[in-house]
């Protein structure tokens, strides 16, 4: 338990898979409360609707189950906020564009950690996404990552 106790800052991006509207790519900061909690924030990027160039970003609560072998099972969930591209009609009906908007999000999920060596995780995650607003969505992502300390131990 030592080892969990001492934990650092850890950066992890990241790679995934999911429905549509599901960011491939991003990048999360995890910042320990407890030897059990942390504070995660995370930024996303896909190529949205009507080539805008879509961000998101979000806050998470992070906590951290008993280790089942080498691996460190958690729970998580969030809010944030996600651009996306709102459909901008012609006078005759069918859409020509897209204008960026931002949405609220939540999020929850979880996944594993598993270590590779003193200073580098293999993570996985799996997260749920709910936006909210005129445009509102769901998608589920599933993310691969390896994560790294970037503070003293």
């Amino acid at each position: 338990m030592a080892a969990q106790d001492a934990r650092t800052v850890e950066v992890t991006p990241y790679v995934a898979v999911g429905s549509a509207a599901a960011s491939p790519v991003g990048a999360a900061i995890t910042f320990p409360v407890t030897s059990t909690l942390s504070v995660e924030t995370d930024v996303a990027y896909r190529h949205g609707e009507g080539r805008i160039h879509a961000l998101s970003s979000s806050t998470s609560l992070l906590y951290f189950l008993p280790r089942v072998g080498q691996a460190t099972p958690y729970v998580a969930g969030g809010i944030g906020v996600s651009q996306y591209g709102a459909p901008v009609f012609s006078s005759n009906g069918p859409p020509i564009g897209a204008q960026p908007r931002l949405a609220t999000t939540m999020n929850a999920g979880g996944g594993l950690k598993m270590p590779m060596n003193d200073t580098l995780d293999l993570r996985t995650d799996a997260r749920w996404f709910k936006s909210f607003g005129r445009q509102g969505s769901e998608q589920f992502r599933v993310a691969q990552g390896i994560s790294f300390d970037v503070g003293k131990r």
